[in-house]
C-alpha cells in the first residue's frame, strides 16, 4: 500500500470521525427546562455501550434557538479509542424524531480524537480539529455501532457506520493535524489547511476540496554505506535514519465512497460476494503543485497529480494482511529469506486489492547533489487484478553532477503483470533460466524513443550516443515462451573509431566520424499450418548496407511454446524452410574499392576489375560442385560490377531436418539440401 493511499485513509478517518462526533452529540432535544436533563440522559445512554462519558455543562440559547455542550469527554470501552470537544453549539434544530436529529448549523471547537492498542496498530493515532463548522446536519440520536469499537478496524468501523446514517449539506474544517505514531517507528504526521466537504450523504461525499495538504514521514534505514553514493570508509552496520516532508497545494476528489471501507472493517474480517469485487471509493481525484523534501538533499515535485476511478477489493485488506505488511515494512530491508517472500506475496495481494482507470502525473522534477531530473508526463493505465494495462513516460530530461544530459522522448511498457513479477523475485538466489521465463508474462512490450545519453570522455563525452525507436513485444497463449514477437531498434547512433572494425573502418576512413544502425525482426507462429515465420530479420548500417533475411521453419509442434524443455525436445521434429536473404548496398562497397585501390596503388576501376575476375574463377569451381553455383555466381559478379541488391533463395530439395543441417560443418550439406537461385538488380 502506498504512503500516499495511507493518507488519503488517515484523512478520511479524519473527517467521518468529525461527524462521528456530531452524531454523538446530535441529541439536540431540547427545551427551555430540560436542557440539563436531556444531555443527561444522552450521556448516560453512552455511558451504558461501556463507554465513559462526560461534559461540564449545558446551555440553551432561545434567541438562536441553539443548545452549547462545553467539556465533552468520551472514552471507548477498552480505553482504545478518546474523543474530546471544548464545545458544541448546534442552532435551528427540531426536535429529535425517530431517534433522529436534524439542526440548520453544528459547530464544534476544540476536537480532539486518540486511538490506541489494536485501533492504531499498538501505536498511537492523534487528530486534532480547532474548528468544524458542518451546515444542515442530519443524523441519528447516539452512536448506531457504539459496541463494535474493539479489534484494529473498530474505532474507523463505528465512525463509517455512523457516517453511513448521517447527511449533511457541507463540512468546513480550517485545520486538522493529525499524527501516527506505530509502536517502534518514527510518526508520520499530517494536516489539512481549508478543507471543504459537500453532499454528505450515507457514506457519499459529493466532493471535498483542501487547500493545501503537508505531511512529514519517516524513510526506510538504509545501510549507511549505500548513502550518498557509498562511503568508503561507512560502516556497514550502521544506518541513517531520514525523514521526508511534503505539500501538495490543491486537492480535489469527487464521487468519494466509504461503503468498501466499511466492508473491510467487517468484524472478523470482509467476506462475502462484495468483499472480493472492487469497490470505488474515488471518482476522480485532482491535486495542484506536489513538493517533497529528503533530509539526505533528494527533493522532488510535480505540477499536479490525476487519479481516476480509484477502487479497492475490502478482502485484500484484511487486518492481518495490513498488520503483516506494516510490520516487514518496517523492518526492511534486514528481512530473512522466509520474511522476504511473506512480504512479496502480502505486497502482492495488496497491490491486486487496488484497481483504477487513470494515474497521472504532469512535470515531476527531481534535484539531488547536483543531478536533476524531469519527466513531462507520466501515466498509469488501468490497473486491477494485479496487472496494469500500461506505464508510459514522456519528455525525460536529466542532468548529471558533471554536466551531462541525457533525455527521452517516450518509454512505455505494456501489461505489466504484478503477479508475475512477485513470482519471478520470490526467488531466493538469482533467478534460473527456467525462472526467467517468467519475464515473457511479466509483461508484454515495451517502447522507447528519441533517447539521447552522453558517450565518451574528455573532448568525447559531448558526442550523445542516440536511439530513434527501440520498440519489443511479444504475445500468444500457448505456453510460457511468446508464439509471435516483433522487434524493431532503429536510428541508433554514435560515434565510431578507425579501430571498431569492419564496417566502421571504411566509414571512417570516408570522413565520416558516425554511425547509423537500424535492426528488426519479427517472427510469428501459425497454429493451422505448424510454422514459424522469421520474416524480416533486418539489420542496416547507414551509408553502409542493409541485410534483409525471411525464413521459415516446419513441422514446429505446439509444445515447442510450453516451457523451455518443450522447446528442446520439440526441436528433433523441426524442419527447415525456405531462406531468402537479400543484400543492398547504401555506399559501403564504393568506400571499400576507392580505399583499397588507394592502398594498393592503383584505379578504383582496376581494383574493382581485379575482384570481380577473381569471383568469376571461384564460381567457376563451384559449378562443378553445385549446377546451382552458375547461377549464384553470376548474380554476385553482376553486383560487385554495379552494386545494387543481391538476392539469394534456398529451397529445401525436400524434408530437411533443422538439428542434423546446424550440427554439420560441411558446406556440401548445405549445398545438397537446398535448391539456391540469385539475382542482382544495379542500384
Amino acid at each position: 500500500m502506498s504512503r500516499k493511499f495511507g493518507l488519503r485513509i488517515a484523512g478520511a478517518i479524519g473527517l467521518v470521525a468529525v461527524l462521528c462526533v456530531a452524531g454523538w452529540y446530535g441529541f439536540l432535544a431540547w427545551s427551555r427546562t430540560k436542557v440539563r436533563a436531556e444531555v443527561d440522559a444522552v450521556f448516560a445512554g453512552i455511558r451504558d455501550t461501556g463507554a465513559k462519558a462526560s461534559f461540564t455543562d449545558a446551555a440553551f440559547d432561545p434567541k438562536e434557538m441553539g443548545i452549547t455542550v462545553t467539556g465533552i469527554s468520551i472514552v471507548s470501552p477498552d480505553g482504545a479509542a478518546r474523543v474530546k470537544v471544548d464545545r458544541l453549539s448546534a442552532r435551528g434544530g427540531e426536535r429529535p424524531n425517530d431517534r433522529r436529529v436534524a439542526v440548520d448549523a453544528l459547530d464544534l471547537d476544540g476536537v480532539e480524537i486518540a486511538l490506541t492498542g489494536e485501533a492504531a496498530a499498538g501505536g498511537t493515532i492523534t487528530y486534532t480539529l480547532p474548528q468544524v463548522m458542518i451546515d444542515r446536519y442530519n443524523g441519528p440520536l447516539s452512536l448506531v455501532a457504539a459496541g463494535e469499537g474493539n479489534g484494529p478496524f473498530g474505532a474507523l468501523r463505528v465512525a463509517l457506520r455512523q457516517l453511513a446514517a448521517t447527511t449533511a449539506a457541507k463540512v468546513t474544517i480550517p485545520e486538522a493535524r493529525g499524527r501516527i505514531a506505530p509502536a517502534d517507528a518514527a510518526p508520520t504526521e499530517f494536516t489539512y489547511r481549508n478543507l471543504a466537504a459537500e453532499g454528505v450523504n450515507a457514506g457519499l461525499i459529493r466532493s471535498m476540496v483542501v487547500d493545501t495538504i503537508t505531511f512529514s514521514f519517516p524513510l526506510p534505514s538504509l545501510p549507511a554505506a549505500q548513502i550518498g553514493g557509498g562511503a568508503k570508509n561507512a560502516a556497514p552496520d550502521k544506518t541513517a535514519p531520514s525523514r521526508a516532508t511534503a505539500q501538495i497545494d490543491g486537492y480535489v476528489a469527487a464521487q468519494i465512497d466509504t461503503a468498501p471501507f466499511l466492508l473491510m472493517t467487517q468484524p472478523g474480517g470482509p467476506s462475502g460476494k462484495a468483499a472480493e469485487t472492487y469497490g470505488r471509493i474515488v471518482g476522480k481525484v485532482v491535486t495542484g503543485p506536489y513538493k517533497m523534501t529528503q533530509e539526505n538533499g533528494l527533493t522532488q515535485g510535480a505540477q499536479s497529480i490525476l487519479l481516476e476511478n480509484m477502487a479497492i477489493r475490502p478482502a485484500s485488506f484484511d487486518a492481518q494482511r495490513i498488520a503483516t505488511f506494516d510490520a516487514l515494512g518496517r523492518k526492511a530491508p534486514d528481512l530473512s529469506p522466509e520474511e522476504s517472500r511473506r512480504f512479496i506475496e502480502v505486497t502482492r495481494d495488496l497491490v491486486g486489492g487496488l484497481a483504477f482507470t487513470t494515474y497521472a502525473v504532469t512535470n515531476a522534477t527531481s534535484e539531488q547533489q547536483g543531478a536533476k531530473g524531469k519527466v513531462a508526463t507520466v501515466r498509469l493505465e488501468g490497473l486491477a487484478n494485479g496487472v496494469l494495462d500500461g506505464a508510459t513516460l514522456e519528455g525525460v530530461e536529466g542532468v548529471t553532477p558533471g554536466g551531462g544530459a541525457a533525455k527521452m522522448a517516450r518509454f512505455a511498457v505494456r501489461q505489466l503483470d504484478f503477479n508475475q513479477l512477485t513470482r519471478l523475485a520470490a526467488e531466493a538466489d538469482a533467478p534460473s533460466p527456467l525462472s526467467a521465463l517468467v519475464l515473457f508474462k511479466v509483461f508484454s512490450g515495451v517502447e522507447m524513443k528519441g533517447l539521447e545519453v552522453p558517450y565518451g570522455e574528455g573532448p568525447q563525452s559531448s558526442e550523445p550516443v542516440k536511439i530513434g525507436t527501440f520498440a519489443l513485444s511479444w504475445g500468444g497463449s500457448l505456453g510460457a515462451l511468446p508464439s509471435y514477437l516483433d522487434f524493431t531498434l532503429a536510428d541508433v547512433s554514435g560515434p565510431i573509431h578507425a579501430d571498431d572494425g569492419e564496417p566502421f573502418t571504411y566509414l571512417v576512413g570516408a570522413g565520416i566520424n558516425r554511425a547509423t544502425i537500424s535492426m528488426g525482426l519479427k517472427a510469428a507462429y501459425d497454429i493451422n499450418d505448424r510454422t514459424l515465420t522469421i520474416a524480416p530479420v533486418t539489420t542496416e548500417v547507414k551509408d553502409a548496407f542493409r541485410v534483409n533475411l525471411e525464413s521459415t521453419l516446419a513441422d514446429v509442434p505446439d509444445a515447442a511454446f510450453t516451457d523451455a524443455a518443450g522447446f528442446v525436445s520439440a526441436l528433433p521434429a523441426v524442419a527447415a524452410g525456405p531462406v531468402k536473404v537479400t543484400l543492398t548496398d547504401l555506399g559501403l562497397a564504393k568506400l571499400m574499392f576507392a580505399q583499397m585501390a588507394a592502398a594498393s596503388g592503383v584505379s578504383e576501376d582496376e581494383y574493382r576489375n581485379e575482384v570481380v575476375a577473381l569471383a568469376e574463377d571461384f564460381a567457376a569451381e563451384l559449378e562443378a560442385v553445385s549446377p546451382d553455383a552458375a547461377v549464384v555466381g553470376a548474380a554476385v559478379v553482376a553486383f560487385l560490377r554495379k552494386p545494387g541488391t543481391l538476392t539469394v533463395t534456398a529451397t529445401p530439395k525436400g524434408r530437411v531436418p533443422l538439428l542434423a543441417l546446424a550440427g554439420s560443418d560441411d558446406p556440401s550439406v548445405v549445398l545438397e539440401a537446398f535448391t539456391f537461385s540469385a539475382t542482382a538488380t544495379a542500384p
